[in-house]
């Protein structure tokens, strides 16, 4: 969910061009491929809001230069997408949610702003970790308490917490890999930030020689979704959809095949629902448009059969429709829905009350998720909201 693609060398002049409307359009038949159903928020939780508040203002705030302004916006963020991707947990499930949601912005930011020294201090918060030493800022001290509290939450069931924390330490890798890309050294094809780049440097200097020939961009087809999913912590906003209290037990074993589909979800969601603002905007450094590049040998729908943004976002948007497929016939969902509406036993359907609370869950996610994006302000969403996708 947090951070997003921004590496490469792409030319606005050459991709912007290929941008149609036409995936306004692709947006609306995804939703209702999907059969997304919008429902208004309840009023907010005043207890989590409270806490949230003051968290994010007497403990994160002082750690940071950020502005109170600044420091609102987030706190909103942050406090909105943990109430709507999760209507069934609890506040103290919201609220760990939150605060990391909160600090894997704040990292994304200091990295993207070059605050001083930051790139090294968050370089070694994994040798920390891994040598029982504390961190070298409060930031991290406080990155590494929250994934210590979120462990706790996840007590008993060691492979569900692995896989709600080990995101967290991979989203900390992506930032980093983010960084280095984005300082490449385009004719040593190596960043200042890679080992051995100094002597790149010295080699060159002495014979002229770096070897610096690049690939073709199709070989890398699959890397931006690569470092797309190390930033997007999928897998750990996944696992909190089955964990709505410390003390919920619902079996791994009836929902882990969909996990991978759910954590793609996450990071595919985001990127579609979030291209509208950036196409506004005239951004082209995001997942899509650099996905378009590694593609761009691929015949498409442009002129002379070039392959264009369109194309890969409806590409994305085909894989999202699919994934989401997947899941809700790995978890039954619409077998589970016609049980609560009908009022049938669980058991007539070959399943159990636990299945139906495990699709349910899901369900809630899948479209509070897209809820969260149609409703704030940031996407410029607000077309989407349409009587169509209010449940009967």
């Amino acid at each position: 969910m947090p951070g997003g693609a921004r590496f490469f060398e792409i030319s606005p002049s050459t991709l912007a061009k290929d941008t149609s409307k036409d995936y306004v359009s692709r947006l609306q038949l995804l939703l209702r491929e999907i059969h997304y159903r919008y429902v208004a928020p309840l009023p907010p939780c005043t207890d989590f809001l409270h806490s949230h508040h003051s968290w994010i203002h007497n403990t994160l705030g002082p750690m940071t230069s950020w502005p109170t302004s600044q420091l609102d916006i987030l706190e909103e963020t942050t406090f909105t997408i943990a109430e709507r991707s999760y209507p069934f947990a609890d506040i103290e499930m919201k609220a760990i949610i939150a605060k990391l949601t909160a600090l894997a912005f704040f990292i994304d930011d200091s990295l993207e702003t070059n605050t001083a020294g930051i790139y090294d201090e968050i370089g070694s918060f994994a040798y920390h970790v891994l040598m029982g030493e504390s961190q070298p800022s409060a930031i991290l001290e406080l990155y590494h308490k929250c994934i210590k509290e979120l462990a706790q939450l996840y007590e008993g069931d060691a492979v569900l917490r692995g896989l709600a924390t080990a995101p967290w330490f991979n989203y900390i890798d992506g930032c980093l890999l983010e960084k280095r890309l984005l300082t490449m050294d385009a004719a040593l094809r190596a960043s200042p930030h890679d080992m051995g780049y100094q002597n790149l440097v010295k080699q060159r200097q002495n014979s002229g020689d770096c070897a610096a020939r690049d690939t073709s961009p199709g070989a890398k087809v699959h890397f931006p979704l690569f470092v797309r999913r190390k930033t997007g912590a999928g897998e750990a906003y996944a696992a909190a959809i089955f964990k709505s209290t410390k003390g919920q037990e619902l079996p791994l074993s009836r929902y882990i095949m969909a996990i991978p589909d759910m954590a793609f979800y996450v990071v595919a969601v985001n990127d579609v629902l979030s291209f509208h603002k950036e196409e506004l905007a005239g951004e082209t450094i995001n997942m899509i448009h650099l996905q378009t590049q590694s593609f761009r040998e691929c015949t498409g729908s442009g002129a002379s059969g070039k392959w264009t943004v369109l194309d890969t976002f409806n590409l994305l948007c085909n894989e999202l429709r699919d994934a989401t497929y997947r899941i809700d016939e790995i978890l039954r969902l619409h077998d589970c829905e016609r049980i609560v509406k009908e009022g049938m036993d669980s058991r007539d359907m070959g399943l159990s009350d636990v299945d139906v609370t495990i699709a349910l869950q899901w369900r809630g996610f899948r479209d509070g998720y897209i809820s969260w994006h149609l409703e704030s302000q940031r996407y410029k969403l607000d077309f989407l909201r349409s009587k169509e996708f209010e449940p009967n």
